[in-house]
């Protein structure tokens, strides 16, 4: 086997790898051997059928099963001997020549590129400060997650901040819509995501009571079998809850885990503190890396880029529910967002090859214990046990995005430590 390399461009290389005759001859002979013994031709005994009709049979099977079986016995030993590391799977050709045989690898790689000055970036931050306003947003967050809802009394009517759970049916043109029906959909009065011309008909409404609510949905509406049409919904209100919320003080703390209230308010100040600096650590490593993008000259492979962005479509596309779009709104909201993460999927892409090579540069290695650290968090937070997230992370092939997340990490760490950080006055 021999190999040679030849770069077509910063991040484009060719590996070109040819085979002796008598490989070739090698693989031919054996792929008769095996048609020979399981070959099935009318008029023909098995393992009595001449090579001439074998041949006649399978010659285009023959080819084609030898170029596959060079590739696959080769490639990974030919990108070894040629020090290449494709990005994203090779573009394979195959020789053409009588008298050459093997095949070509277009391979997209990490560019060298010029290293900018990586140590020393400034970055202005804000202060740090814990308000009476956060304490108090926190407080009242944590007191709506241990509200009480109380049912209301029968003759109590829906009013804003209530809980109610409700029975409908929508009608279009007086005929029943198949989607539009459930026997309990629970809503919160005043909430954002409720429906104004639907909420407000609910006010006032008392447990059993019915009533019909017309909606007109506007043109824009995802649903295009019910965009511009007036929806009659039959609805009644099955039970009202109304929020309770605890008070603030000693009993309260002990329900959140603290001694009293003044320990509370010390312990969630302390809290808040800690997120405001992850957020501004967040910050601080996004603006290096980004300052870092901007003054190098950094080429993206196209078709990593490409993989980049499907990727991160296929991602978005999967929070909707793409059925509900006509085509020609689904073609012009995927063009959209295409053109939103063409942007991103290059800045990562440069991020990706700034910070492998900041790390090569100084030494920066992911140790197996950093992944050990990893799995054992991942599983804390999963409430599995260490050997399933690993077993799950290794049959699924996704250790080496964890290795490679890490080295990032750390990577982003060091250029922390070793920027400017410059507070606001």
């Amino acid at each position: 086997m021999k190999v040679e390399v030849v770069d077509i461009d910063r991040v484009r290389k060719k590996v070109e790898v040819v085979f002796p005759e008598e490989k070739i001859v090698e693989l031919s002979e054996g792929l008769y051997e095996e048609l020979k013994k399981h070959a099935k031709i009318k008029g023909f005994r098995p393992g009595k059928i001449p090579r001439s009709i074998l041949t006649t049979y399978y010659k285009d099977y023959i080819n084609e099963e030898v170029k596959k079986r060079l590739l696959e016995f080769s490639m990974a030993d030919a990108l070894i001997e040629a020090k290449v590391e494709p990005l994203v799977e090779p573009v394979v050709e195959f020789l053409e020549d009588n008298e050459r045989h093997g095949y070509t690898l277009e391979c997209e790689v990490t560019p060298e590129i010029e290293m900018p000055v990586y140590k020393g970036v400034e970055v202005e931050v804000e202060v740090i400060k814990v308000t009476d306003e956060d304490l108090d947003k926190r407080l009242d967050g944590l007191r709506e997650m241990h509200a009480q809802m109380l049912t209301k009394e029968p003759d109590a009517e829906a009013q804003k901040g209530d809980f109610v759970i409700i029975k409908y049916q929508g009608y279009l043109n007086g005929k029943p819509v198949k989607d539009i029906v459930t026997e309990g959909y629970p809503m919160e009065l005043g909430s954002p995501q409720a429906m104004p011309e639907f909420e407000n008909k609910i006010y006032g409404m008392k447990s059993g009571e019915e009533k019909d609510i017309s909606v007109d949905f506007p043109e824009d509406y995802p649903n295009k079998d019910i965009a511009k049409k007036t929806i009659v919904f039959k609805v009644m209100v099955k039970e009202i809850r109304e929020k309770k919320l605890p008070e603030i003080n000693d009993e309260f703390a002990k329900d959140i885990n603290f001694e009293n209230m003044e320990k509370a308010k010390e312990g969630l100040r302390e809290e808040i503190k800690k997120e405001k600096e992850n957020s501004r650590n967040q910050f601080v490593g996004q603006k290096i890396v980004e300052t870092l993008i901007n003054s190098a000259d950094i080429p993206v492979p196209e078709r990593l880029r490409e993989k980049r962005i499907e990727g991160m479509m296929s991602e978005a596309l999967g929070q909707f529910d793409v059925n509900s779009f006509a085509a020609e709104d689904l073609q012009n909201f995927e063009k959209n967002i295409r053109l939103d993460f063409e942007k991103k999927a290059e800045d990562r892409i440069k991020g990706d090859i700034l910070l492998l090579k900041i790390a090569d540069k100084e030494g920066i290695k992911q140790e197996e214990n950093d992944v050990y650290e990893r799995m054992k968090k991942l599983a804390e937070e999963t409430k599995r046990s260490y050997d399933d997230v690993k077993s799950f992370y290794e049959k699924n092939g996704l250790m080496g995005y964890v290795k490679g997340s890490i080295l990032q990490e750390k990577t982003v760490n060091f250029l922390r430590e070793n920027a400017v950080i410059k507070e606001k006055e």
